[in-house]
């Protein structure tokens, strides 16, 4: 199974419609709400990392008031 984790900077103001579209992405298993330099903490999981990229190349740019994603990929 291939993970990643994906770090978002987001707008206050857009968060909470962030969280619920980036849980309608079929790899996602996890969104949370941090606290510290990070504003929400996204975890997705597939057998398949192309879609894991797809997910995060394509899904979560498409979604308005995120202002920085920082993605980490484990290896198996």
């Amino acid at each position: 199974m291939n993970e990643a984790y994906v770090l978002l900077n987001v707008d206050y103001k857009h968060q909470k419609n962030i969280m619920e579209q980036a849980k309608k992405i079929p790899t996602v298993k996890a969104v949370k709400t941090t606290y510290g330099i990070y504003d929400v903490l996204i975890i997705l999981e597939s057998n398949n990392m192309q879609e894991i990229k797809n997910a995060i190349d394509v899904d979560l740019h498409n979604i308005d008031g995120i202002n920085n994603i920082t993605s980490l990929i484990t290896v198996n």
